[in-house]
């Protein structure tokens, strides 16, 4: 390795590489992989491990193992139609195990009867014998000279193992090869670390299994330490940044009572104490970023209502960002009934829009005559220009990247207050450390009115009885939810879908009630309409993929059924069963599943035991530990390509415990050896996660 490398080469696309032509190049591409340094953080998902050898009487079936012995026959080749298979019968001092090979003609040629080998592959029970099935094999010879660890990295279609560690090889052996150490020397020598030059190598190319547990904590802690401080690092920087502050005086805060008091309901103690601490924020002089950790029901939207209302009043414009189209749409129409006869004008911008309605609300927005604004990711879109925009709302999704992209125009350099609004609750230890650029209120108690949904588990035994329940739900003049884990049939998983289950119960099962299919292949003017009906009692059962998780409020909706429940993490399913019990009517949820998995079960109980998020989170963070509900997709974390937050949870801690060190000590990050944080940061998560000039 270089001393005097330039890190920028790992910028260099993966072409300048031997072997890699046009064509290969963007196979590679499919796997996410552009430049070289893309491609040294492709990592391996598994590896070949011929090291650990066992006598062949001790070969396990289930387990793939490897083993030396010797061709006891000469092997034998036989066709069946376009079927060829070939047989050899392999022992050792032990015992014996029969081999078979499909549709590989030529190892015919590779075999000696009396030679031996040493082979790989999965034990299967054949009988009276163990058998192997297309075993991996090496002369001894071989074996001698090569490594015992292979990687074993994702694929597509055109491109194999081969191509990609003959690619990694030469990265890694490139005289401009450099890897700039990433974590400051004090952190990398207290948590016991290996270097980072060493860890990627051996990621790579291990030589044991200790090898790779050394490398992996190594870089799994590097990615958790980087987000944490980055994150830390964020919160810190906003004491320096300019806010709207707002006066608030009382002829606002009058205007906010009375809101309240045209509620259709009372808020509850912690809507009230969030709304309290969004209102401090907007006093203060520097931007508000807030999560807003609210159980499913629990009455979020109102409160960022009345902030933005509170807002606007003030003079500043709001926007409200949503993640669908549909959820755009209802959050116009409800706020609008909310906001009725507070003269705040509200408008709706979502990819849907007509160019010519566009043009239109742009121009209102910039002159400021809009107040706030409603939509999809549309309303980060370069000409969406506001004149005075003092408060984003937005939710986890779309955390990462607001603030950077909503143009001030007319503001200066004022950043305005962040609300990010969470309906998946985590534990709040936890919550402080992966929302670390964060402040945090939670909202853990319902309104009043509502009952605990009721729910059951069921199999597909209990199918007539499941019908039962959902024709007395639809006769007593409820509606009723049907989910499943995928649109249409498929040739290898054995589930119910959206379209088979669809015309099960619209052809077979309840001819004479009226049900309706919505998925997310549907254009969206399409699943708007099949949910206005739905809001409009106009439909009895709707059947659905997970489209509907998010944010729909049908109040006559009293049943849930979630076909294949164990495909579903316990998160979700808890954000599904959020869409009905949605007024005072009884709900009830059924999970139905044929799975024996003794954990599934256990998960499926725990959901049914407890109606709250934040308990089953705590309850599934004590049964699998934090990865459940800490995916990418739900809290807009990066996709880490090492660490993994189901099985390390422990390292997430241990990183925090190092920035919180670091923190302490350096609270700016200014010192030389603590610069590097930032900077290796910014050029890995840099475009979700930091803000300008940071």
């Amino acid at each position: 390795m270089s001393e005097t490398a330039d890190t920028s080469w790992l910028e260099q696309q993966v072409s300048i590489l031997p072997g890699i032509s046009d064509k290969r190049q963007k196979l590679f591409a499919k796997l996410g992989v552009a430049t070289i340094g893309d491609l040294l953080w492709l990592m391996p998902r598994a590896y070949e491990n011929w090291q650990e050898r066992v006598p062949v009487a001790q070969l396990k079936e289930g387990q793939t193992s490897v083993f030396e012995a010797m061709i006891d026959n000469v092997p034998s080749m036989n066709r069946r139609g376009k079927l060829s298979y070939l047989r050899a019968r392999l022992s050792d001092d032990t015992g014996s195990v029969n081999a078979i090979w499909f549709n590989q003609p030529w190892i015919a040629e590779q075999l000696r009867r009396g030679e031996r080998y040493i082979f790989r592959g999965k034990i299967e029970d054949g009988g009276r014998q163990r058998s192997v099935s297309n075993p991996d094999f090496r002369t001894l010879e071989v074996a001698a000279e090569s490594s015992d660890f292979f990687p074993i990295y994702p694929l597509t279609a055109g491109l194999y193992q081969g191509n990609i560690r003959h690619a990694v090889t030469s990265a890694l052996k490139h005289r401009n090869f450099f890897i700039e150490e990433s974590l400051p020397h004090e952190v990398r020598v207290t948590a016991r670390l290996a270097t980072a030059d060493y860890a990627l190598r051996r990621i790579h190319y291990p030589s044991s299994e200790h090898e790779v547990d050394i490398a992996r904590r190594r870089l799994a802690f590097e990615e958790l330490f980087l987000v944490v401080a980055g994150l830390r690092a964020l919160k810190v920087g906003r004491e320096n940044e300019k806010g709207p502050a707002m006066n608030l005086g009382t002829g606002v805060m009058d205007r906010l009572q009375q809101l309240i008091k045209r509620l259709p309901f009372e808020l509850t103690p912690s809507q009230q104490k969030t709304l309290d601490l969004i209102v401090s924020d907007f006093r203060r002089s520097i931007p508000g970023n807030r999560l807003v950790q609210g159980d499913v029901g629990s009455g979020k939207t109102v409160v960022a209502v009345a902030a933005m209302a509170v807002a606007c009043w003030e003079g500043y414009q709001c926007v409200l960002m949503t993640p669908t189209t549909i959820l755009a749409g209802q959050h116009a129409k409800s706020i609008a009934g909310l906001l009725d006869g507070s003269g705040l004008e509200i408008a709706l911008l979502t990819g849907a829009t007509t160019a010519a309605q566009r043009r239109i609300l742009l121009e209102k927005l910039t002159k400021g005559s809009i107040d706030i604004l409603i939509g999809t990711h549309a309303v980060l879109e370069e000409d969406v220009v506001f004149s005075n925009l003092g408060c984003c709302v937005t939710d986890e999704q779309h955390r990462f990247g607001v603030r950077q992209r909503v143009t001030l125009t007319g503001s200066g350099d004022i950043i305005p207050h962040v609300l990010v609004m969470s309906a998946t609750p985590i534990p709040r230890t936890l919550a402080m450390i992966l929302y670390g650029d964060l402040d945090i209120s939670e909202m853990k108690d319902m309104p009043k009115g509502r009952r605990p949904i009721k729910t059951y588990t069921a199999t597909e035994r209990d199918r007539s009885r499941v019908d039962g329940i959902i024709r007395r739900q639809v006769e007593e003049g409820h509606k009723v939810y049907v989910v499943c884990p995928m649109i249409e049939d498929s040739d290898t998983l054995e589930l119910n879908s959206a379209e088979s289950t669809f015309q099960r119960l619209s052809d077979q099962i309840f001819p004479d009630y009226r049900v309706a299919l919505i998925h997310g292949r549907l254009k969206s003017k399409d699943k708007l309409a099949i949910m206005d009906a739905f809001g409009k009692g106009e439909i009895d059962i709707l059947v659905s993929t997970t489209v509907i998780e998010v944010g729909i409020d049908q109040p006559d909706a009293t049943l849930l059924v979630v076909e294949n429940a164990e495909r579903f993490g316990l998160s979700q399913l808890h954000q599904l069963r959020g869409r009905v019990g949605r007024a005072s009517h009884q709900s009830y949820c059924v999970l139905v599943s044929d799975s024996q998995d003794p954990m599934i079960k256990k998960r499926l109980t725990v959901l049914c035991k407890n109606n709250s998020g934040f308990a089953i989170a705590e309850e599934d963070l004590r049964l699998r530990g934090p990865g459940d509900f800490f995916g990418v997709q739900q809290h807009g974390l990066p996709d880490f390509k090492v660490a993994n937050l189901y099985e390390d949870g422990g390292l997430l801690r241990e990183a925090a415990e190092a920035a919180e060190l670091v923190f302490r000590q350096d609270p700016g990050l200014v010192k030389p050896e603590n610069q590097v944080i930032m900077r290796e940061f910014r050029a890995r998560y840099g475009a979700r996660l930091s803000r300008p000039g940071l």
